[in-house]
């Protein structure tokens, strides 16, 4: 093949990858369609059966929630026991409650198409609220009878969906009543006394006819679909006429009965020809969904399809084959011009260097060389371009996140990244961050934040969505998310299973979990700073949620204006404290835990203040009762940054177990550390009289009792200061006092207070006192 030109290489390059394999695709897809075009089929309309079964239960069921909903309402309870229409009447306030019921009802179903009318009757009363006729008398509202049947049932948690002919009176101009019958599907729900002792029943009703065409939305003329009850009763039909004589629905059912399957299909014939059935049982009140089908007007369809897409396909690539071997000789001379000065280049290049059987045949093999050079070349550039972009990128959406991005440029930019207009910030956050900040170094915690970063990339970019992570902080991890089309329940179930995902996948890389915090959603770019915020608030309610959550923001995150303490609990800790018993202590931090748990909008800064403060009472406390708290706890600092480290309520209470139960050690070691401030006092008391002289402090140390290196121990631990020290500060102190009030010399006051020359002296009055002796004798004089 390389000595043929590459014109008709490509011409029999396109012939056997086109036409050949058209053909046989063709030929096959023919015979395949021939032999399971009727199977496929109503395998398909079996399934679009049952997408059909589940869409009309959805739609069903958000009609009985917002029955359920109603019931669980406080515009429904508010209704106490008003039981009569003239006691309702009787007041304004019973009024007004009524009418927030029956305002209630119609935010619930007033907009609804499919809704004809829904209405509430309570036990023994005599007056009905509803959406159609508002309030009024049960005999002005239609007839009630019914539901005597229907609610006649020991009333459960959920209720049960009749169809029935409503009838209706509509006065005409004339002052006559006519009656309107209108087949509807009503929901009836009787409200469980255990759930409320009012009782009662609320009805929803359906019309059948928008029902029927939920159905059936394009009223095609080969199929129709039906519901039947679970007595194999008609509940809704397109045309009630079809099967007006009935021996065609009972031949259909008594097939589905037969079969026992939970969906299905089969082929019946009647005198106008052949019929596809599909049908699909449903646990929704043992319903079955049933659809016809005219089975050759479906076939002949699929059989014109498949012929005019095969017809299609010959001719498109016959006429496509033409144009390209025209079109090519056209067009392909400069590419012949090119490659005769890259093969002359080339050869020039490689003269001597190539054997007549190493030669090229052929142009490409000329431009193999040419492009792989250009590729590389290429590539690099291209790493380094997209490498300064992306930092710019990553700096730009920083400032933009924390509002110091000023540049209406780099805005603009910006904007070209995220090419829809609803915004929401995801910010997480290691849970833990402390000890991963401990464990890892900066290029350690890099290498993994430069993966987690894939992680929310690779998840989040789905198709509707755009998102952006970039590491924010030593620990965290902000996400920008901008999204299409919003939607509050489907874009927060998009963001929980691809979180869900992430999540195992960061498993993989870290041995860490994190939280997320989720901002709402704003409609600006320049929102973005007030959507971090947002997240971070969600983030910080991780000290109650709990860790490895994905938190959304709502308005009580941040809108707090509670402030709760427990002074009850700090004084009784306080008073377990004195008393040594953890037990206690425990019990009480633990219930002050549930007091704080229970408060649904507390807010983080208030958490960590209370066991910040309640650490400063115990500390407080500890001080008043003379506690020399500075030998295990330091200033006390540490105990107040270890609680805003904590993530969760649950560490900060084991941290403040751990804190108190140190305390306790300690103060249950007082007796001994009692009994080494007697034995201090014993040899503060020796040194006093004694530090005018030679001390052999081991011989000091036999004398009373102990040895030298425990008698420095208890000097160091008690007095805080060294045996040497405390015997200098007393000779400088009496050289002090001698220089102040005697005229001895230096010399003979050196030997006084126990030193045995001048230098040493000087040297220790210098250490102690910042000066020499001669100059607090000379400023004494002054």
């Amino acid at each position: 093949m390389k000595r043929f030109s590459l014109f008709w290489q490509i011409f029999i390059m396109i012939f056997c990858v086109l036409i050949i394999p058209t053909s046989l695709f063709s030929y096959y897809a023919m015979d395949r369609v021939s032999k399971y075009s009727e199977e496929s089929i109503a395998v398909s309309k079996v399934d679009n059966l049952e997408s059909l079964s589940k869409a009309t239960e959805m739609v069903l069921n958000s009609f009985s929630r917002n029955v359920i909903q109603f019931a669980n309402s406080a515009s429904y309870r508010n209704l106490g026991e008003i039981n009569s229409y003239q006691i309702l009447n009787s007041d304004f306030e019973m009024v007004k409650t009524a009418w927030e019921a029956q305002s209630y009802l119609n935010r619930l179903f007033g907009t609804e198409k499919m809704v004809q009318s829904c209405f509430y009757i309570s036990e023994d009363s005599d007056y009905v609220i509803s959406t159609d006729k508002g309030i009024c008398r049960a005999d002005n509202y239609s007839p009630l009878d019914w539901l005597e049947e229907e609610t006649s049932e020991k009333p459960g948690l959920s209720g049960k969906w009749v169809a029935r002919n409503l009838y209706t009176t509509q006065e005409t101009e004339e002052g006559k009543s006519n009656r309107n019958q209108v087949a509807v599907l009503s929901y009836v729900y009787s409200i469980n006394p255990l759930i409320s002792a009012k009782g009662g029943t609320i009805v929803c009703n359906i019309y059948l006819s928008k029902l029927s065409d939920f159905l059936n939305p394009s009223r095609q003329a080969q199929g129709i679909c039906y519901v039947l009850d679970e007595n194999n009763n008609v509940i809704c039909h397109p045309d009630k006429a079809l099967f007006s004589s009935g021996d065609e629905e009972r031949k259909i059912m008594e097939r589905i009965s037969a079969m026992k399957l939970e969906k299905g299909h089969f082929g019946y014939e009647e005198a106008d020809g052949r019929y596809l059935c599909a049908f699909k049982r449903s646990s929704f009140n043992n319903w079955t969904y049933v659809a016809t089908y005219n089975q050759e007007e479906v076939m002949r369809q699929a059989k014109e399809i498949s012929y005019s897409a095969v017809l299609m396909i010959i001719l498109a690539v016959a006429v496509e084959t033409i144009l390209v071997l025209l079109i090519s000789y056209r067009i392909f001379k400069p590419f012949r011009m090119l490659f005769n000065s890259v093969k002359e280049n080339m050869t020039e290049k490689m003269a001597g260097k190539m054997t007549d059987k190493e030669a090229p045949r052929n142009e490409i093999y000329y431009l193999n060389d040419v492009f792989e050079k250009m590729k590389f070349e290429e590539s690099q550039i291209h790493d380094i371009l997209e490498k300064r972009n992306s930092d710019a990128q990553r700096l730009h959406l920083r400032e933009m996140l924390t509002g110091t991005l000023e540049s209406s440029e780099k805005k603009e930019n910006l904007e070209k990244l995220f090419p829809y207009e609803h915004f929401m910030v995801l910010l997480a956050s290691v849970d833990g961050g402390s000890d991963l900040l401990r464990k890892y170094n900066s290029d350690e915690r890099m290498y993994y934040f430069l993966q987690i970063e894939d992680l929310f990339n690779k998840n989040l970019n789905q198709e509707g969505y755009a998102a952006r992570a970039m590491r924010f902080r030593s620990t965290t991890c902000a996400v920008v998310l901008n999204i299409k089309t919003y939607d509050q329940r489907k874009v927060a179930s998009f963001i929980t299973g691809r979180m869900g995902i992430f999540k195992e996948e960061l498993k993989k890389i870290l041995d860490y979990t994190m939280t997320i915090g989720v901002s709402s959603v704003h409609a600006d770019i320049d929102d973005l700073n007030e959507c971090l915020a947002e997240a971070t608030a969600a983030m910080k309610h991780r000290i109650i949620a709990g860790k490895d959550q994905i938190i959304f923001w709502n308005d009580r995150i941040n809108e707090s204006q509670r402030y709760y303490y427990p002074y009850d609990s700090e004084n009784k800790i306080i008073n377990y404290l004195r008393l040594k018993k953890m037990d206690a202590i425990d019990q009480e931090l633990e219930r002050i835990r549930e007091q704080i748990v229970a408060i649904e909008d507390i807010s983080y800064d208030n958490v960590v203040l209370i066991y910040q403060q309640l650490i400063g009472a115990i500390i407080k406390a500890l001080v008043e009762e003379k506690v020399k708290i500075s030998r295990f706890l330091g200033n006390g600092r540490k105990a107040y940054t270890a609680i805003a480290e904590k993530d969760t309520i649950e560490e900060i209470e084991a941290f403040l177990k751990e804190f108190i139960q140190t305390i306790l050690t300690y103060l249950e070691q007082s007796d001994e550390q009692k009994e080494d401030m007697k034995l201090y006092d014993r040899i503060t008391s020796y040194l006093d009289g004694h530090y005018k002289e030679d001390i052999d402090f081991e011989e000091a140390a036999a004398n009373m009792g102990i040895s030298y290196s425990y008698m420095r121990r208890v000097m160091k631990e008690d007095g805080d200061i060294s045996i040497v020290d405390y015997v200098n500060r007393l000779r400088i102190k009496e050289a002090k006092r001698l220089l102040q009030t005697t005229e001895l010399k230096t010399q003979e006051v050196a030997e006084q207070v126990g030193y045995h020359n001048v230098q040493s002296l000087n040297r220790f009055f210098k250490k102690y006192e910042g000066t020499t002796p001669n100059a607090v004798r000379s400023l004494d004089k002054k």
